[in-house]
Parts: structure tokens; C-alpha cells; sequence
């Protein structure tokens, strides 16, 4: 394989669409005393990662010319552009979710030609790493702590953002003008896998909504360890999804959900300097080569397993075993397993992309900072609690779950 123009453009457009999906992301619930009511500001950004996952599903469908996908591509860089333009605002989320659907969508059907499956594995390798790298950058360009973003005022014109978005534009007309995506080889697009990549964020918003209103009704604790109840439900839902589709083609989606399982939305914790972020974003490219020249998607939810089981050393010394697995192993096995699942159906790896940021409630969405920052001195006993233990294990349980859904795709003929 040679690296080309497109394959640049495809990192590059899927980077900012990554970043798109989750620059808004609290990390969880926020919590105000005093309030009747849950803040939303989590319920708003998983609505702007859905209607991402939507608007991309359908642009798919509905765009097959090049100069319609260009165009539809170039405006949502634009739409990015004016919102980082502005400062924030109250539907900035949405804004987002419709400016990185219409992107995704664009780029995924430009993938659509006799080199689907390297454009498919370089996109998907870009929004991954957008997704990983999301958090550990918002953290090295502002002083204050990830967790009180949502109380900050923020800058109205972001100039980083505007230079990488530019840069995207440029070498996205680049690899337009030079024809190097190559001829389309369009193909019959599959009604259930449009139906499958509008349905599934849907039931992943709703089920959202649902825990937020549990939260409210029987308290914070409560609802934090009785979310695993309806993460079992989307799982059951993404694997009768995946059974429904034809072919291999819903292993894709498995792989998203098994990296949601595994905590893979954001990092643990981040680095104190920009040299560090080389290593995850070494570790990414690494696993889409390997993913691409061995495809084992079995094998990568395997590690992702092992990064889910890490999560129950929380406690010191041994939380640097699940600080060494999430900075270390996870982005090696994401792209890994994303990359061996690939080629697939366009609405099905458009939705897949875009399902990390809008499917993480039930399963790993955290409940406030006060839920994990005490306000006064107490003693942390050294082993996990009850509640470590069964988050745990639900969160392996759902990762091997997907892996054997796969592994029996993965014998079907296509």
C-alpha cells in the first residue's frame, strides 16, 4: 500500500470530526444544588453526537455525486469554522453534530471506490484518534481542570482551531483536485443498514435520557450503580443489530460498542506536556498498519477486554496498571480492531465512527466531580469496592460479548 494524498486527507478530515464528536463532552452529568432539575449539558451533547450519527448516515444514502460530497464535506469544515468563531453559545453542541455529520458522512462515501478498505481504515484511524486525543489536548490548552470547563467562560475566537480546520480544507481540495481517491465503485446501499445507523444512536440517546431521570428521581448513587442495567440493554441492542445486518457487515459495529465498554471515550488521565501525546498517536497508526495487514477483529476486542478488566485497580499503586493499559493498549487495540473490521457498508461505518461519542451513558459516563472528589480528608482503602467490582464485570462481560457476536459473524460468507 502507498501512503497517498487521500489517505492524509481522510486522517486529517477524520481527526476533526473526531474532535467535533466530543470537544463538548462534560465527561458526565453535571449536578447543581439547588436546581429542580439535572443540568443537560450531557443530554445535549450526546443529542449532538446522535444527530452527527444521523446526518452522516444519511448523507451516505442520499449524496453520490464527488462534487456533492465535496461540497457537503467543505461545509461542515465551514460550519466548524464559524462556530469556532464565535465562542460558545447555547446549540453550539448541535451545530457540531450537524457541521461533523455532514464531514463524516462526506468522507465515508469518498471512500467508496476500489481502495474502500485502506480510505475506510485511514478515516476511521483519524476519528479514533480525534476521540482518544480529545481530552489530553482540551487539558494541555487550558490551565484549569477538564471537570470545570462547563463553569468557565471560554475564548471567542479559537485561531488552533481555525489553522487546523483550514489545513483540512486544503488538503481535502487537494485530494479532490489530484483525483487520487480513485474511481467510484458505488454499490447497492443495504436498508437495514440504514435503519441500523439511525436507530441504534437513537436508542442510545433515549436510553441517555432515561438514566438522567433516574438520577433525579433515586439520587446519584443509586442510579450510578444500577446504570449497568441499561447498558446491558443497548449492548443487546447492538448485537441484534449486528446479527440483523448481512454478511460481516455489523462487525464494525460491535467494535464501537466493545470500545465504549472498554472506557475508550476519553483517558484516564493526561499528560503535562505535548511530547507525551506522540506516544498514543504512534500507538494509533501502529495498530491501523497491523489491523490492516493482519485482520483479526477477535483478537483486538480480546485486548480491549483486558483494558476493561484493568478499570478495577482504582485504587493506588495499582491504578497504573489501568493507567498504563488505557495510555498503552487501548489505542494500539482500537484502531487494531476498527481497522480488521473494515471495509463495511457506508451508513454502517459512518454511524460506527460516530457512535463512540454518542453511546457512553449506560456504560462508563461519569456522575459529577463531586461523586469522586471528596471534600474532606478520608482514608481510600486499597482494594476496589462492590460497585468497582460489578462496573468491572459488566463493562468485560459487554466487551466479550461483542467479541464472541463477532467471531460467529466472522464465519458467515459474504
Amino acid at each position: 500500500m502507498t501512503f497517498r494524498i487521500s489517505h492524509v486527507c481522510l486522517l486529517l478530515g477524520g481527526f476533526v470530526a473526531g474532535i467535533a464528536l466530543t470537544s463538548n463532552r462534560s465527561g458526565g452529568f453535571v449536578f447543581v444544588v439547588g436546581r429542580e432539575v439535572p443540568d443537560e449539558s450531557h443530554l445535549g451533547t450526546a443529542a449532538g453526537a446522535t444527530l452527527a450519527a444521523i446526518v452522516a448516515v444519511l448523507v451516505t444514502v442520499l449524496v453520490r455525486a464527488r462534487r456533492g460530497l465535496a461540497a457537503l464535506s467543505f461545509a461542515g469544515l465551514a460550519l466548524l469554522g464559524v462556530a469556532r468563531s464565535i465562542g460558545s453559545w447555547d446549540v453550539e453542541m448541535y451545530v457540531d453534530g450537524v457541521a461533523a455529520g455532514l464531514l463524516l458522512g462526506g468522507l465515508v462515501r469518498l471512500c467508496a471506490t476500489a481502495d474502500r478498505a485502506w480510505l475506510q481504515t485511514a478515516l476511521a484511524t483519524g476519528v479514533l484518534a480525534g476521540i482518544v486525543l480529545a481530552g489530553p489536548i482540551d487539558h494541555l490548552r487550558t490551565s484549569a481542570p477538564r471537570r470545570y470547563a462547563d463553569y468557565l467562560p471560554g475564548p471567542t475566537v479559537d485561531p488552533a482551531a481555525l489553522a487546523v480546520l483550514a489545513l483540512a480544507a486544503v488538503v481535502l481540495a487537494v485530494a479532490l483536485r489530484s483525483g487520487d481517491f480513485g474511481e467510484r465503485a458505488d454499490g447497492a446501499v443495504s436498508g437495514r443498514a440504514v435503519v441500523v445507523g439511525i436507530v441504534v444512536p437513537l436508542v442510545g440517546l433515549v436510553l441517555c435520557w432515561w438514566i438522567a431521570r433516574q438520577v433525579w428521581e433515586v439520587g446519584i448513587p443509586a442510579a450510578m450503580q444500577g446504570r449497568w442495567k441499561l447498558g446491558i440493554v443497548l449492548v443487546a441492542v447492538v448485537i441484534a443489530a449486528a446479527l440483523w445486518l448481512e454478511g460481516r457487515t455489523g462487525i464494525v459495529l460491535l467494535v464501537a460498542t466493545a470500545f465504549i465498554a472498554a472506557g475508550g471515550i476519553g483517558m484516564s488521565a493526561f499528560p503535562d506536556s505535548w511530547p507525551w501525546l506522540l506516544v498514543p498517536a504512534a500507538l494509533i497508526l501502529a495498530g491501523a498498519a497491523l489491523g490492516r495487514r493482519f485482520p483479526q477483529p477477535v483478537f483486538g476486542i480480546a485486548a480491549l477486554a483486558v483494558v476493561a478488566a484493568s478499570a478495577v485497580f482504582e485504587h493506588p499503586p495499582w491504578d497504573n496498571l489501568h493507567l498504563g493499559a488505557t495510555w498503552l493498549l487501548l489505542p494500539l487495540a482500537a484502531t487494531y480492531t476498527f481497522a480488521s473490521s473494515l471495509p463495511s457498508s457506508g451508513p454502517v461505518t459512518a454511524a460506527s465512527l460516530a457512535i463512540p461519542a454518542a453511546l457512553t451513558v449506560p456504560l462508563v459516563a461519569e456522575y459529577g466531580w463531586t461523586a469522586y472528589t471528596p471534600l474532606t480528608g478520608s482514608e481510600i482503602p486499597p482494594w476496589p469496592d462492590s460497585w468497582a467490582w460489578t462496573s468491572t464485570g459488566v463493562s468485560v462481560a459487554a466487551v466479550v460479548a461483542c467479541g464472541l457476536t463477532a467471531a460467529y459473524l466472522g464465519r458467515r460468507r459474504t
